[in-house]
């Protein structure tokens, strides 16, 4: 027997931001994401990526950051995982720290993007936001628009994907 994937419609979302993103020094502040690329049983709302059903899902992400600092920094990024019941909670373990070099000249920023890859356990209906600190203000997420020589398509702030991976462990 012939097995027909096309019938296949997995639970997925692609989302990102075209703004760029600023924070106060040591402030936990919420990733903006205001663009539905793509989406099947999983949406967003106020930067919330929620899911319509319960299971094991891949999130994957990345974020442009610039600093313009003189000074190298540290840029801090987590997870945190909440339901419609209104109780949210930070994801222990998924901090990672970025170290961001200083600016490279006074009119030439550092930037990089950089990606995180996550399982998460996520029951119907809970939702998963990322945040970041960072140690300066100078430290920001950069929204790019396309430019030229040779011409280049912008590049979103940020990026993130969640996909359904198996049904719920147990």
């Amino acid at each position: 027997m012939l097995f027909r994937s096309k019938y296949l419609k997995f639970p997925y979302g692609a989302f990102s931001s075209d703004q760029d993103q600023t924070t106060t020094a040591n402030t936990a502040t919420l990733m903006t994401l205001n663009t539905t690329d793509f989406s099947n049983g999983v949406s967003i709302s106020s930067s919330k990526i929620t899911v319509a059903n319960a299971g094991m899902y891949n999130l994957q992400f990345s974020v442009q950051l610039e600093s313009t600092d003189v000074a190298p920094q540290d840029v801090y990024i987590w997870l945190r995982q909440g339901n419609d019941g209104g109780t949210s909670a930070d994801i222990t373990g998924s901090t990672g720290i970025v170290g961001m070099p200083a600016r490279k000249s006074a009119i030439d920023p550092f930037h990089a993007i950089y990606g995180w890859n996550y399982f998460l356990n996520m029951a119907a209906n809970d939702y998963v936001q990322i945040y970041w600190s960072t140690t300066s203000a100078n430290v920001t997420i950069q929204y790019y628009a396309s430019s030229g020589t040779p011409t280049k398509p912008s590049t979103q702030s940020v990026v993130a994907t969640l996909s359904f991976v198996s049904a719920p462990s147990t």
